[in-house]
């Protein structure tokens, strides 16, 4: 079992690298501050040589990538100007990552070795969550601890830290002493002490976290937590079906991810957990559920499963349905370059108008792209 490194994308080639943008224009509880005003919506497609688009502000006005490197190396990409800036690196790219970024630049990631849940700031460099756990020894002396996810003011921090190999969902403000525990919720498999729980994602304001939590037939089952610290598991599918939480709405009102062989879902309070299904072309193939944008109103992720297929990314809305984010781009009078298509959505901006994914090129390797687009172009 595995619950430090989850890519929600696929590397097809590992010729990706830093590289010259292809840019495209028409044809014709603590509850954070709002992020700032999003950035002018001009419809735009750009093509990055970057394999890996991690997160964007919730304005969207600044998208986390990653490289392949042997460094790990991280970059901020400018939505607006198109300048992409290298700020660091994480490490190995086989075992480390940056995960996430507020709109104060805060970074999160799996960060070193042994593998840290770091913090990452401009001006102070590297810092990581304190663990009450001494990893030294062990099966998994290399595990301490990962950050998955932040808040929009970067005052809140989720992810998971490894209690020798058990794994202990957790919340933490940069600067405090110390991490806190979640509620352990779900069931050990047989011969553990408890079962793995992970906080995947949080929403801007801090109100609810997702993520997924071991059941005594699958090790991930879809679990949200409050800002208290309780937890509980999702209903509605049965038993031994595998699923996580994988999106969190910037305001707490909805989460969603994937939920079985073929099937995104999104819950909320009022409905509980919903499911979308799969893309026409990509029928029983699992489905997932990344971004969630505009009021609960566009869900974005990937339908498809590789390297059996190639995926293609996908929004859906209440009154649209699932569809072809490449239709939608096409149809908004943008140019997809031609042996292109866009396979994957990782993070939107608080409204919608801007995402960031990731697209396979005429060569068959992964790059990213970020899209600009007015929520008039999704129906809304």
């Amino acid at each position: 079992m595995q619950y430090r490194r989850s890519w929600p994308f696929v590397v097809t080639s590992l010729a990706a690298g830093c590289g010259d943008n292809i840019k495209l224009t028409p044809d014709g509880g603590d509850v954070d501050a709002m992020p700032d005003a999003p950035v002018a919506v001009a419809p735009k497609l750009e093509v990055i040589d970057l394999p890996f688009p991690i997160d964007l502000t919730p304005s969207g006005d600044i998208a986390l990538m990653q490289d392949i490197d042997p460094d790990g190396t991280f970059h901020f990409y400018d939505t607006a100007t198109g300048t992409l800036t290298a700020k660091g690196t994480v490490g190995d790219p086989s075992r480390n990552m940056v995960t996430g970024i507020s709109q104060n630049r805060l970074v999160t990631a799996l960060y070193g070795e042994p593998v840290q849940a770091g913090l990452w700031t401009e001006s102070g460099g590297w810092t990581y969550v304190p663990s009450p756990y001494n990893n030294s020894k062990g099966d998994c002396a290399s595990e301490i601890g990962a950050t998955w996810d932040v808040t929009a003011a970067g005052s809140t921090v989720v992810g998971a830290l490894w209690n020798g190999c058990i794994v202990e969902a957790f919340t933490h403000a940069p600067g405090a002493a110390a991490a806190t525990k979640l509620q352990t919720i779900g069931v050990p498999f047989p011969g553990m002490a408890a079962p793995n729980n992970r906080a995947t994602k949080v929403a801007d304001n801090g109100m609810l976290i997702g993520g997924f939590a071991m059941t005594f037939e699958v090790d991930r089952w879809p679990a949200l937590w409050r800002p208290d610290g309780s937890g509980f598991l999702l209903e509605g599918q049965p038993e031994g079906t595998p699923g996580e939480v994988m999106a969190v709405s910037p305001a707490g009102t909805m989460a969603a991810g994937y939920w079985g062989a073929g099937n995104a879902f999104y819950w909320t309070e009022a409905g509980g957990a919903v499911n979308l299904g799969t893309l026409a072309n990509h029928p029983d193939e699992l489905t997932f559920v990344n971004a969630i944008a505009a009021d609960d109103q566009l869900l974005f992720g990937r339908a498809g499963q590789p390297p059996f297929v190639i995926p293609d990314a996908f929004v859906w809305s209440p009154a649209g349905g699932m569809r072809k984010l490449q239709d939608v781009v096409t149809a908004a009078g943008l140019v997809v370059p031609e042996g292109y298509q866009l396979t994957n959505v990782l993070s939107a901006s608080t409204d919608g108008t801007v995402v960031a994914g990731t697209a396979m090129n005429a060569d068959f390797n992964q790059v990213s792209f970020i899209l600009r687009l007015p929520a008039s172009a999704y129906g809304l």
